[in-house]
């Protein structure tokens, strides 16, 4: 993402979160950045398509920032690591609390589909990245429950979250925070597997939403910003690309192209091939 989107994308969410999302105009948010109305629309179709790329730049930093502090520990136990990681997603939250607060208070998330559509696919993310981090914690005994345990594990933190946004008059200590909740999930995980009770839930719980045109269009164009694919890539992406962009895309045609990405090791052609091929199996269906 170069400089210029990035400035546009703080400046905006600075702006939603101190006059409200509808309150706010283009001009506004172009004025403060010190470029014309033009220039932001170089950049943006318009205030719908910046708070979409507002959520995406924030939770995938967020996301990005998990996986490092994985990494970065790597030597701890794993445990630990899941306890940093919880560290930090209260802090983050926290730091983010008016624009948090923007998308609850004026219910932008149920009247976009886009939106809904993310941040259906953001979740399914987070579960994973749980799922995991309980995995490497606990170990495959709890393998029967990891859906009910994710689940309630992220509700535990989320209900923290909740409380400190709302609630700006009370100060935690995250650390302390943090272990506190690692306990519980001791009491919560150990009295489950000991219980003898069947699980819940089943062991996968979310399903992501197929993509639409516009989006499977939006990752084409973005995979095609990549200087490095072969001709015979960049021919398949054009062709799926002017497919996409029909009121009626064509199957054969679709399905023909995309046979031509799995030859490609890339991971961004991997993730579209996936993408496109969600597209057509709801499309059967």
């Amino acid at each position: 993402m170069n400089e210029k989107k990035e400035k546009i994308i703080k400046t905006g969410i600075h702006l939603f979160a101190k006059k409200g999302f509808s309150s706010t105009t283009i001009q506004e948010i172009a004025s403060e950045c010190g470029i014309s109305k033009g220039a932001f629309y170089l950049h943006f179709k318009s205030k719908e398509a910046l708070l979409l790329s507002a959520c995406e730049y924030y939770i995938s930093m967020s996301m990005d920032n998990m996986q490092k502090i994985k990494e970065k520990h790597h030597h701890l136990p794993p445990k630990e690591i899941f306890k940093k990681q919880i560290t930090h997603q209260l802090q983050e939250f926290l730091e983010h609390r008016d624009f948090i607060v923007l998308l609850l208070s004026e219910n932008v998330i149920p009247e976009n589909q886009k939106l809904k559509q993310y941040f259906h696919n953001a979740n399914i993310e987070f579960n994973k990245q749980y799922r995991m981090a309980l995995v490497s914690s606990y170990g495959d005994r709890i393998a029967p429950f990891l859906s009910d345990i994710s689940i309630m594990a992220q509700g535990i933190v989320n209900s923290y979250i909740n409380l400190l946004i709302f609630n700006e008059q009370i100060k935690l200590d995250f650390e302390h925070l943090s272990q506190f909740i690692m306990d519980r999930l001791d009491d919560l995980i150990y009295g489950l597997i000991q219980s003898g009770k069947k699980p819940i839930l089943p062991e996968e719980i979310f399903r992501v939403i197929p993509a639409g045109t516009e989006q499977v269009l939006k990752e084409i164009r973005k995979v095609k910003e990549n200087g490095e694919l072969s001709d015979d890539l960049m021919v398949s992406l054009e062709v799926l690309e002017e497919e996409f962009s029909k009121e009626e895309p064509r199957k054969p045609i679709i399905k023909g192209m995309l046979s031509n990405l799995t030859a490609s090791n890339d991971e961004e052609i991997a993730q579209l091939h996936s993408i496109i091929s969600g597209y057509i199996s709801e499309c059967r269906s």
